[in-house]
């Protein structure tokens, strides 16, 4: 089978024109009209009922069955020549969301360079569910991915690499505990300040408040943790953070949370499943690794 006839068959699923299907192919009409016949003949069914006389397509019922296998097939075939590709290339595009790449990726970047894998990278940063959509198109080789305990993503192979604990951090203005310790139960009259939806941070704080039963007050929210720690200093509210994270020149108070069921922030690398990992990513993820 001519995976090209596929190519015409779900595009005119979609748009249920010819001479449209035609156009978007820069082939001719009949071109994209004897596919179709030949995957009819091939399956021995009618696909599409075209009407003349008022210009209109139909798609049976086995043609839409079809379409969805088609839109699979293909998607399967791109990432398959993405990823044989990317075997032949010396370039790793690697995602890194934006706190484990300012956070944690600058501490491997000494071995990497030792290692002569540093100059084989392109780092691409966004959010982490940003970096699963695009991981899983075939855009991205592998990942470091953050999630609230171990990531389990069906359709991916995954490693933790390593994982830290949740903390709250406040200004040295505000009175919270003497012993360094405070339950997030304890906070219920206390602003907060917190990152935005996407964050694995956004999830766990969720989840936290819930158990604790009571809907914190937020007194603002951004997307960037350097701002973040910004409104913590001046004393706006208190904010939960992976201790990853925290650093020694941060001029705030940081507290051990109590709550028992508390998840850690787990670090992953991840790729797809029926990947075959190039001879350098192999030797990427074994550096990795070594941080575990």
């Amino acid at each position: 089978m001519n995976t090209r006839d596929l190519d015409y068959f779900a595009k005119l699923v979609e748009i249920k024109n010819f001479s449209a299907v035609a156009d978007y192919f820069h082939v001719t009409q009949p071109t994209v009209s004897l596919a179709v016949k030949r995957l009819e003949t091939n399956y021995g069914i009618q696909l599409v009922v075209r009407d003349q006389s008022h210009n209109t397509l139909t798609v049976t019922p086995a043609g839409e069955q079809l379409a969805i296998h088609a839109r699979v097939i293909l998607s399967e075939l791109q990432q398959a020549s993405q990823e044989l590709s990317a075997m032949q290339a010396p370039t790793i595009t690697l995602g890194l969301p934006p706190m484990i790449g300012n956070y944690y990726f600058p501490q491997l970047i000494p071995r990497l360079m030792t290692e002569n894998i540093m100059q084989h990278l392109a780092t691409v940063e966004a959010g982490s569910s940003a970096l699963l959509d695009r991981l899983r198109n075939g855009e991205l080789d592998m990942a470091l991915l953050g999630s609230a305990g171990r990531l389990n993503e069906p359709d991916l192979e995954s490693d933790e690499i390593g994982s830290t604990p949740f903390c709250l951090i406040a200004s040295k203005q505000r009175h919270l505990s003497s012993t360094g310790e405070v339950s997030f139960a304890d906070l219920a009259s206390v602003p907060f300040v917190t990152l935005t939806e996407g964050y694995v941070h956004d999830q766990v704080f969720n989840k936290v408040s819930a158990a604790a039963g009571f809907h914190p007050q937020i007194a603002f929210r951004t997307g960037d943790v350097s701002l973040l720690k910004k409104m913590v200093r001046q004393n706006v509210g208190v904010a939960m953070l992976a201790e990853l994270a925290v650093q020694p020149d941060d001029d705030f108070q940081v507290f051990h949370l109590t709550d028992v069921d508390l998840p850690r922030f787990s670090i992953a690398v991840a790729y797809r499943k029926q990947q075959l990992l190039s001879p350098m990513m192999q030797q990427l993820k074994a550096e990795l690794m070594k941080g575990k």
